[in-house]
């Protein structure tokens, strides 16, 4: 049970208080009745529900606590790096000197609406929203606060962007139209196109993962760009693959190949950096052919596309494109199945129609042949 008790001397004539389940007593003072009613009500709440701690226990600055939470992090460069921007940028500018007992859903909302009148992008404001929710959710884990208030919190949702696929002839036109701006280039183009690997495993593939006699290209490694500097690791959710190539590209690729040399560079010689190949290859050769703003990551799409255009396999293309499940591959490419659905309807069909043309068994046993079939002469054998 709590208490309400009113102090007129006070300039915070009202305290409410209780005693906790770690049999101390707790107590808050507040300027009007219904505050300490509100706050009364709600620790008592925390306790019948299994959600109480320690109020002084998440007394911490969440700056302080929200360093410990970075070092103690283990994902990749660029996730790290991407986790300081927004720290850095927009959630300690704001939260860092604040308790984490004093975090609540309204304070949060206020800081979400203030990102948004920045100008604030959906995408990023939904980043910095999931990097304080991760933090907030420790925070219960180490018994600091009773429940995530970011959990509640809603950020405008991102529009994704469509998907884009080009036809076998546009791969074609695209990829002489990047040759012409980078020797080497119309085999890029093409291996994102029919072999569906990401940017960064394509500029780690080196040419001792190429086996030409097999079609096979081995998916071991993959480069990040981070704070301008090439970042070389294991390939997406650490899943190295084999993808198996068309004989025409295998071919064109041959004479590239080289020891471990790296399959594509620059005309320098050196690792292929995104910014400067969009720069100064891609988006000239997208903007002659009138692609619009084609990506290089919608090459993976294609590849998606004209691999089921091809009669690929939900399995076939999990495994091409490195997807962790084949649901994932399904939820982004279902609409490309549905023609696949139409083809199967007509087989199906099809074979309903010539199965309804067997001969017909009469009650002895004997095939009851159609009047045509009676009037073929068949020649006896003596």
């Amino acid at each position: 049970m709590g208490w309400i008790r009113k102090r007129p001397d006070r300039p915070t004539p009202w305290r409410a208080g209780y005693r906790g389940p770690d049999g101390r007593e707790h107590s808050r003072a507040f300027g009007r009745k219904v505050d300490a009613e509100r706050w009364l009500r709600d620790e008592l709440q925390k306790q019948d529900r299994g959600l109480w701690v320690d109020p002084s226990a998440g007394a911490v600055r969440f700056d302080e606590y929200a360093e410990d939470w970075f070092q103690g992090l283990v994902l990749k460069p660029k996730t790290i790096a991407g986790y300081r921007s927004l720290l850095d940028s927009r959630i300690l500018p704001t939260l860092g000197p604040v308790e984490l007992r004093r975090i609540n859903p309204d304070f949060l909302r206020a800081w979400v609406a203030a990102m948004a009148a920045d100008g604030l992008s959906a995408s990023r404001m939904g980043q910095a929203k999931r990097v304080v929710s991760a933090i907030l959710a420790q925070a219960v884990d180490d018994g600091l606060i009773g429940r995530n208030p970011a959990e509640t919190v809603k950020v405008p949702k991102t529009r994704e962007r469509d998907q884009r696929y080009l036809t076998a002839e546009q791969v074609t036109e695209l990829a002489d139209a990047v040759e012409q701006r980078m020797p080497g280039g119309a085999p890029l183009v093409k291996l994102l196109s029919y072999g569906g690997l990401r940017w960064g495993e394509a500029v780690a593939l080196r040419s001792n993962n190429v086996d030409v006699l097999r079609r096979h290209v081995h998916v071991r490694e993959s480069a990040t760009l981070v704070n301008g500097k090439l970042v070389w690791g294991p390939p997406k959710s650490h899943r190295s693959r084999t993808i198996v190539i068309p004989a025409f590209l295998a071919d064109e690729m041959a004479p590239t190949l080289s020891g471990d040399r790296l399959v594509f560079t620059s005309s320098t010689g050196q690792a292929l950096r995104s910014p400067n190949f969009l720069r100064r290859v891609w988006k000239p050769a997208v903007a002659d052919l009138g692609l619009g703003d084609l990506v290089p990551h919608d090459l993976r799409h294609t590849a998606a596309s004209l691999a089921i255009s091809a009669g690929a396999s939900v399995k076939a293309v999990q495994r091409m494109l490195g997807h962790s499940s084949a649901q994932i591959t399904l939820d982004r490419y279902t609409h490309l199945f549905e023609d696949d659905l139409e083809s199967l309807a007509e087989s199906m069909d099809a074979r309903y129609a010539a199965a309804q043309v067997r001969p017909k068994r009469t009650s002895e046993g004997v095939s009851d042949l159609s009047e045509k079939a009676r009037k073929v002469d068949v020649p006896r054998v003596s």
